[in-house]
Protein backbone atom coordinates (compact mmCIF):
# COMPACT_ATOMS: atom_id res chain seq x y z
CA UNK A 1 0.00 0.00 0.00
CA UNK A 2 1.05 3.57 -0.67
CA UNK A 3 -0.02 6.88 0.81
CA UNK A 4 -1.28 9.68 -1.43
CA UNK A 5 -1.22 13.04 0.38
CA UNK A 6 -2.59 16.21 -1.19
CA UNK A 7 -3.92 19.57 -0.01
CA UNK A 8 -6.67 21.90 -1.16
CA UNK A 9 -5.93 25.51 -0.21
CA UNK A 10 -8.76 28.01 0.20
CA UNK A 11 -8.82 31.73 -0.39
CA UNK A 12 -10.68 33.74 2.23
CA UNK A 13 -14.33 34.33 1.42
CA UNK A 14 -14.87 31.11 -0.55
CA UNK A 15 -16.26 28.93 2.23
CA UNK A 16 -17.79 30.16 5.49
CA UNK A 17 -16.55 27.21 7.54
CA UNK A 18 -13.01 27.37 6.16
CA UNK A 19 -12.97 31.12 6.79
CA UNK A 20 -13.25 30.33 10.50
CA UNK A 21 -10.11 28.17 10.26
CA UNK A 22 -8.29 30.86 8.29
CA UNK A 23 -9.15 33.55 10.83
CA UNK A 24 -8.29 31.37 13.85
CA UNK A 25 -4.95 29.48 13.62
CA UNK A 26 -5.71 27.68 16.88
CA UNK A 27 -8.71 25.89 15.37
CA UNK A 28 -7.89 22.38 14.17
CA UNK A 29 -9.99 19.53 12.79
CA UNK A 30 -9.01 15.92 12.13
CA UNK A 31 -11.13 12.96 11.13
CA UNK A 32 -11.56 10.11 13.56
CA UNK A 33 -13.37 8.08 10.89
CA UNK A 34 -14.55 8.80 7.37
CA UNK A 35 -16.48 6.55 4.98
CA UNK A 36 -17.74 7.27 1.50
CA UNK A 37 -19.43 5.79 -1.51
CA UNK A 38 -19.82 7.43 -4.90
CA UNK A 39 -23.10 8.93 -3.62
CA UNK A 40 -22.82 9.65 0.11
CA UNK A 41 -20.34 10.32 2.90
CA UNK A 42 -20.43 10.02 6.68
CA UNK A 43 -17.68 10.91 9.10
CA UNK A 44 -16.57 11.72 12.65
CA UNK A 45 -14.34 14.74 13.22
CA UNK A 46 -12.51 15.92 16.32
CA UNK A 47 -12.17 19.70 16.57
CA UNK A 48 -9.98 21.55 19.05
CA UNK A 49 -9.60 25.26 19.61
CA UNK A 50 -10.45 28.23 21.83
CA UNK A 51 -13.90 28.14 23.41
CA UNK A 52 -15.27 31.20 21.63
CA UNK A 53 -14.08 29.93 18.25
CA UNK A 54 -15.74 26.55 18.77
CA UNK A 55 -18.96 28.33 19.70
CA UNK A 56 -18.72 30.27 16.44
CA UNK A 57 -18.17 26.97 14.63
CA UNK A 58 -21.37 25.59 16.20
CA UNK A 59 -23.34 28.60 14.96
CA UNK A 60 -21.88 28.55 11.44
CA UNK A 61 -22.30 24.82 10.84
CA UNK A 62 -25.86 24.93 12.17
CA UNK A 63 -26.65 27.72 9.73
CA UNK A 64 -24.86 26.20 6.72
CA UNK A 65 -26.41 22.74 7.06
CA UNK A 66 -29.89 24.28 6.85
CA UNK A 67 -29.13 26.53 3.88
CA UNK A 68 -30.38 25.69 0.42
CA UNK A 69 -27.99 25.88 -2.50
CA UNK A 70 -24.88 24.68 -0.64
CA UNK A 71 -22.35 23.09 -2.98
CA UNK A 72 -19.64 20.54 -2.31
CA UNK A 73 -15.93 21.18 -2.76
CA UNK A 74 -16.07 20.25 -6.45
CA UNK A 75 -19.36 21.97 -7.25
CA UNK A 76 -22.07 19.31 -6.90
CA UNK A 77 -25.12 20.54 -4.92
CA UNK A 78 -25.59 19.16 -1.42
CA UNK A 79 -29.04 17.54 -1.33
CA UNK A 80 -28.89 16.26 2.25
CA UNK A 81 -26.65 17.24 5.17
CA UNK A 82 -27.14 15.94 8.70
CA UNK A 83 -24.89 17.20 11.48
CA UNK A 84 -24.75 16.40 15.19
CA UNK A 85 -22.34 17.27 18.01
CA UNK A 86 -21.72 14.00 19.86
CA UNK A 87 -19.38 15.42 22.49
CA UNK A 88 -18.74 18.99 23.59
CA UNK A 89 -16.12 20.45 25.96
CA UNK A 90 -14.90 24.04 26.27
CA UNK A 91 -11.88 23.21 24.08
CA UNK A 92 -13.15 20.41 21.87
CA UNK A 93 -15.92 18.85 19.85
CA UNK A 94 -16.59 15.44 18.33
CA UNK A 95 -19.04 15.85 15.48
CA UNK A 96 -20.90 13.45 13.22
CA UNK A 97 -22.03 14.39 9.72
CA UNK A 98 -23.75 12.68 6.84
CA UNK A 99 -23.91 14.19 3.36
CA UNK A 100 -25.28 13.39 -0.06
CA UNK A 101 -24.58 15.38 -3.22
CA UNK A 102 -26.57 15.72 -6.42
CA UNK A 103 -25.52 15.74 -10.06
CA UNK A 104 -22.09 17.08 -10.98
CA UNK A 105 -18.52 16.39 -9.96
CA UNK A 106 -18.69 15.24 -6.36
CA UNK A 107 -16.43 16.17 -3.45
CA UNK A 108 -13.12 14.42 -2.77
CA UNK A 109 -14.42 11.47 -0.69
CA UNK A 110 -16.92 10.56 -3.41
CA UNK A 111 -14.28 10.87 -6.14
CA UNK A 112 -11.88 8.69 -4.17
CA UNK A 113 -14.60 6.09 -3.57
CA UNK A 114 -15.40 5.98 -7.28
CA UNK A 115 -11.79 5.24 -8.25
CA UNK A 116 -10.67 3.13 -5.29
CA UNK A 117 -13.91 1.25 -4.60
CA UNK A 118 -14.59 -0.96 -1.60
CA UNK A 119 -12.02 -0.79 1.17
CA UNK A 120 -11.38 2.94 0.81
CA UNK A 121 -9.39 4.38 3.73
CA UNK A 122 -8.81 8.10 4.05
CA UNK A 123 -8.03 10.83 6.55
CA UNK A 124 -8.67 14.56 6.44
CA UNK A 125 -7.27 17.47 8.43
CA UNK A 126 -8.11 21.18 8.45
CA UNK A 127 -6.00 24.03 9.76
CA UNK A 128 -5.71 27.60 8.50
CA UNK A 129 -6.40 27.79 4.78
CA UNK A 130 -5.44 24.16 4.15
CA UNK A 131 -7.65 21.10 3.88
CA UNK A 132 -5.32 18.10 3.64
CA UNK A 133 -6.33 14.61 2.53
CA UNK A 134 -4.55 11.26 2.88
CA UNK A 135 -5.60 8.18 0.92
CA UNK A 136 -4.30 4.62 1.05
CA UNK A 137 -3.95 3.25 -2.48
CA UNK A 138 -2.54 0.12 -4.07
CA UNK A 139 -2.29 1.30 -7.69
CA UNK A 140 -0.33 4.34 -8.85
CA UNK A 141 -2.69 4.77 -11.81
CA UNK A 142 -5.44 5.63 -9.34
CA UNK A 143 -3.47 8.66 -8.13
CA UNK A 144 -3.49 10.31 -11.53
CA UNK A 145 -7.20 9.66 -12.03
CA UNK A 146 -8.15 11.14 -8.66
CA UNK A 147 -5.82 14.11 -9.04
CA UNK A 148 -7.08 15.01 -12.51
CA UNK A 149 -10.75 14.80 -11.57
CA UNK A 150 -10.30 16.89 -8.42
CA UNK A 151 -8.03 19.42 -10.14
CA UNK A 152 -10.38 19.94 -13.07
CA UNK A 153 -13.41 20.39 -10.78
CA UNK A 154 -12.01 22.92 -8.30
CA UNK A 155 -12.98 26.56 -8.69
CA UNK A 156 -10.39 29.26 -9.35
CA UNK A 157 -10.49 30.20 -5.64
CA UNK A 158 -9.13 26.79 -4.61
CA UNK A 159 -5.68 25.40 -5.39
CA UNK A 160 -4.47 21.80 -5.30
CA UNK A 161 -0.98 20.61 -4.38
CA UNK A 162 0.49 17.13 -3.92
CA UNK A 163 2.74 16.53 -0.92
CA UNK A 164 3.86 12.96 -1.54
CA UNK A 165 3.15 9.47 -2.82
CA UNK A 166 5.09 7.18 -0.52
CA UNK A 167 5.01 4.45 2.07
CA UNK A 168 2.13 5.07 4.53
CA UNK A 169 4.28 6.79 7.16
CA UNK A 170 1.59 9.03 8.62
CA UNK A 171 -0.78 6.14 9.26
CA UNK A 172 1.97 4.39 11.19
CA UNK A 173 2.80 7.57 13.09
CA UNK A 174 -0.84 7.93 14.11
CA UNK A 175 -0.55 4.48 15.66
CA UNK A 176 2.26 5.74 17.92
CA UNK A 177 -0.35 6.98 20.31
CA UNK A 178 -0.85 10.72 19.76
CA UNK A 179 -4.61 10.16 19.73
CA UNK A 180 -4.29 9.02 23.34
CA UNK A 181 -3.55 12.59 24.38
CA UNK A 182 -6.44 14.78 25.47
CA UNK A 183 -7.44 17.00 22.51
CA UNK A 184 -6.26 20.15 24.27
CA UNK A 185 -2.75 18.79 24.80
CA UNK A 186 -2.56 17.45 21.25
CA UNK A 187 -3.60 20.85 19.89
CA UNK A 188 -0.94 22.54 22.06
CA UNK A 189 1.79 20.27 20.66
CA UNK A 190 0.64 20.80 17.09
CA UNK A 191 0.62 24.57 17.54
CA UNK A 192 4.09 24.50 19.12
CA UNK A 193 5.46 22.60 16.12
CA UNK A 194 3.63 24.81 13.62
CA UNK A 195 5.00 28.02 15.18
CA UNK A 196 8.55 26.74 15.48
CA UNK A 197 8.78 26.34 19.23
CA UNK A 198 10.95 23.23 18.86
CA UNK A 199 13.21 24.70 16.19
CA UNK A 200 16.74 25.97 16.88
CA UNK A 201 16.63 28.89 17.29
CA UNK A 202 12.98 29.08 18.32
CA UNK A 203 10.74 31.09 16.05
CA UNK A 204 8.18 31.73 18.81
CA UNK A 205 8.10 31.46 22.60
CA UNK A 206 5.22 29.93 24.55
CA UNK A 207 4.03 33.46 25.35
CA UNK A 208 4.01 34.44 21.67
CA UNK A 209 2.17 31.25 20.68
CA UNK A 210 -0.40 31.70 23.44
CA UNK A 211 -1.07 35.22 22.14
CA UNK A 212 -1.63 33.86 18.63
CA UNK A 213 -4.01 31.18 19.92
CA UNK A 214 -5.75 33.50 22.41
CA UNK A 215 -5.02 31.00 25.20
CA UNK A 216 -3.57 32.03 28.59
CA UNK A 217 0.19 31.54 28.72
CA UNK A 218 -0.01 29.40 31.86
CA UNK A 219 -2.63 27.14 30.28
CA UNK A 220 -0.59 26.55 27.13
CA UNK A 221 2.60 25.93 29.13
CA UNK A 222 0.81 23.42 31.33
CA UNK A 223 -0.61 21.52 28.34
CA UNK A 224 2.76 21.41 26.60
CA UNK A 225 4.52 20.18 29.73
CA UNK A 226 1.95 17.43 30.34
CA UNK A 227 1.96 16.38 26.66
CA UNK A 228 5.77 16.25 26.57
CA UNK A 229 5.82 14.15 29.75
CA UNK A 230 3.33 11.69 28.25
CA UNK A 231 5.26 11.45 24.98
CA UNK A 232 8.49 10.77 26.88
CA UNK A 233 6.79 7.94 28.77
CA UNK A 234 5.45 6.55 25.47
CA UNK A 235 8.88 6.69 23.86
CA UNK A 236 10.62 4.84 26.66
CA UNK A 237 7.91 2.20 26.85
CA UNK A 238 7.05 1.75 23.15
CA UNK A 239 10.18 2.64 21.24
CA UNK A 240 12.71 1.15 23.65
CA UNK A 241 10.53 -1.68 24.90
CA UNK A 242 11.06 -0.64 28.52
CA UNK A 243 8.30 -0.94 31.07
CA UNK A 244 7.72 2.32 32.88
CA UNK A 245 6.38 2.19 36.41
CA UNK A 246 3.45 4.41 37.30
CA UNK A 247 2.76 5.12 33.66
CA UNK A 248 0.84 8.34 33.10
CA UNK A 249 -2.81 8.06 32.14
CA UNK A 250 -3.41 10.85 29.57
CA UNK A 251 -6.98 11.28 30.74
CA UNK A 252 -5.66 12.32 34.15
CA UNK A 253 -3.18 14.87 32.86
CA UNK A 254 -5.60 17.57 31.75
CA UNK A 255 -7.00 19.52 34.69
CA UNK A 256 -8.69 22.86 34.79
CA UNK A 257 -5.92 25.42 34.55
Amino acid sequence: MREFVFTVEYEKGVDEVMDLFIENPGLHSKTMAIHATSESMWRLDRLTGPTDVLESFDDIIESVTHCKGVKGMCGAPVVEWDFEVLSSTPDGRIVYSFREEGDGVHSIPHIAAKHIGDGLLMQAERRGSQYQWRLLIDEDDTVGEIYEEVHDALSDDLSLSVQRISEPECWLEDGFGSDGLPPEQQAALEAAVEYGYYETPRRNTVQEISNKLDVPNSTLQYRLTRAEAWLAQQFVSDALGTEVEDRIDPAELEVSA
